[in-house]
């Protein structure tokens, strides 16, 4: 081979090479994510398309519903979240092959928007009619984005919720919980405590705080805490005293920081505070 061949046989190898090591390099790199893909968890708002080989009426596009499950043609509601693509094919694929729906069936799940970061999504905790996942992008959809777009989303809060809620964020290094006063926000229109929120938010809305009326009242048991109670409020709510009551008879047990229970005379204005214990005395004559 003279050398004006082998200089053009080098060249036809170099522009093979230039052409193939592209291709080679974007092969490894959709591999490598498609494999990263495969060992990611499905969670609450992820978008998945569903294809079944050979079935294109069962071939669906379907978001996770906050409680974690999809609707599938002919087997209905599938929870999905907590597992991985493989895990979600082989759970459709049973359901299919045991309902006699399919036979043989193979299941193809991929993510086509994941959005179950931790970083792309608010949880709602506690005493709410809905807790859940809620995605940014759905937030942001919904005009959702406040502490109140966030609560009308969940479904309002539950009777027996606190009058406050606790906002964090897992993601943000060192980052300090913060107590949002629904008092002031939703009574008084403070819209400072109505904070936007961003992916990682937690949101926990805590029980209510109580009081315990006993003794000679009308109706004796557990009432909420309104902030400033007084004793005198909590006989009120708990039906005011019986024909045997008196207000000299007063007292209130509360556990101290020690965490011994300390029983003390109480008069009408003093001020109540948690799981505190009314008791209202027996008059002598």
């Amino acid at each position: 081979m003279n050398s004006s061949s082998q200089s053009r046989l080098n060249v036809r190898f170099c522009s093979l090479l230039s052409w193939l090591l592209p291709a080679v390099l974007i092969a490894c790199v959709s591999f490598s994510a498609m494999a990263q893909q495969q060992d990611l968890k499905l969670g609450s708002g992820d978008v998945v398309r569903i294809t079944v080989y050979g079935q294109d009426d069962l071939n669906t596009v379907v978001r996770i519903a906050q409680e974690g499950d999809i609707t599938f043609p002919l087997i209905g509601s599938v929870r999905l979240a907590g597992l991985t693509n493989r895990q979600a094919e082989q759970k459709l694929e049973n359901l299919l092959s045991e309902g006699k729906f399919v036979r043989n069936p193979q299941v193809q799940v991929f993510v086509q928007e994941r959005v179950s970061a931790e970083n792309e999504v608010v949880t709602v905790l506690g005493q709410v009619k809905k807790p859940g996942r809620f995605a940014v992008d759905t937030l942001s959809n919904d005009g959702a984005q406040s502490i109140v777009g966030l609560l009308a989303l969940a479904g309002g809060i539950d009777d027996d919720a606190a009058d406050y809620l606790i906002l964090t964020n897992e993601t943000a290094p060192g980052g300090k919980a913060r107590r949002i006063d629904l008092v002031s926000l939703i009574r008084d229109g403070d819209l400072s405590q109505n904070v936007k929120l961003t992916g990682g938010d937690i949101v926990m809305v805590p029980s209510m705080d109580v009081v315990f009326v006993y003794g000679e009242v009308q109706r004796p048991g557990r009432y909420r805490l309104d902030r400033g109670m007084t004793v005198m409020q909590a006989i009120a709510v708990s039906g005011g005293l019986t024909s045997r009551g008196t207000e000299k008879g007063l007292a209130i047990s509360r556990r101290a920081e020690t965490g011994s229970v300390e029983k003390q005379r109480a008069g009408l204005d003093d001020v109540v505070e948690p799981n505190d214990v009314v008791f209202v005395g027996e008059s002598l004559f």
